[in-house]
């Protein structure tokens, strides 16, 4: 027969184990990676001052994607009947300055470049035009050079938004 000290310990560390798990944690949502900015205006305008202010940071494109055109063509043969970008491209660049800092600091930081902004208007919501990047995350020790990639970033947007 068990003794009541050992069964009051059992007890007592039952009890404790519900306490601590009825304890509420904060719970921190993660910060969302892709920031988005949406204005009134044409696609076109709205792509060619996307163009613009990059080239107007002295920074060569090294590719236009043009997304809309390739997931409306191939959406049917998945299919898909609708559309979701009456018209979506891709801007693809890097600051060979960032690029540099960014490899020195970390050799694996080479998968942050090029630098992506997409500017795209939807089928359901064909008014506006949205302009999105996504947050880069590099190595760990990378976070000043990171902050300057998306400092880069904002400024083009915030040129092409006025």
């Amino acid at each position: 027969m068990p003794s009541s000290t050992s069964t009051r310990s059992v007890l007592v560390r039952l009890f404790v184990c519900a306490i601590i798990s009825l304890t509420p944690y904060p719970v921190i949502a993660a910060e969302d990676p892709v920031v988005t900015k949406k204005i009134e205006g044409d696609f076109h305008d709205v792509a060619n001052s996307v163009r613009m202010a990059i080239i107007g940071k002295g920074i060569n494109i090294a590719h236009e994607l043009p997304a809309s055109e390739m997931l409306n063509r191939t959406g049917p043969a998945y299919g898909y009947t609708t559309n979701t970008y009456n018209r979506a491209r891709t801007f693809e660049f890097c600051s060979a300055e960032i690029s540099h800092k960014l490899a020195r600091q970390h050799p694996d930081n080479i998968v942050l470049c090029p630098f992506t902004i997409s500017v795209y208007t939807l089928t359901t919501d064909p008014e506006f035009v949205r302009i999105s990047y996504r947050k880069p995350s590099g190595r760990p020790g990378s976070e000043a050079i990171v902050e300057e990639v998306i400092e880069l970033i904002s400024s083009i947007i915030d040129d092409a938004s006025w």
